[in-house]
């Protein structure tokens, strides 16, 4: 894919708390610079998933499916749901798999 056809990555407002949260956690565990190359790994993954977009599957979970909305697994923990608009990949948020079933 050349540069003109890559896709912009937004993140939402609660995809960024979600990351930062995230890292307040790992940090809270008594290991605060994981936290901060962990933070640093999930936002090059979050705009990893420009290069291939459609990588990843529509979620499994119809209120998500619905929507066309995909998931992409981090890490076997952390899940990213976003969605392909236009020439736009919007990260919606990023959840914790176990709260996710998959």
């Amino acid at each position: 894919m050349d540069e003109k056809e890559k896709v912009q990555v937004v993140l939402k407002p609660k995809a960024e708390q979600s990351i930062v949260d995230i890292s307040i956690f790992i940090a809270g565990n008594g290991n605060p610079e994981r936290a901060l190359s962990f933070m640093a790994s999930l936002y090059a993954f979050a705009y990893s998933l420009s290069i291939f977009p459609n990588k990843y599957p529509i979620c499994k979970k119809l209120i998500l499916a619905k929507q066309n909305l995909h998931c992409a697994v981090f890490d076997k923990n952390y899940i990213f749901i976003y969605k392909v608009i236009n020439k736009r990949l919007v990260i919606y948020n990023v959840i914790n798999a176990r709260t996710y079933n998959i």
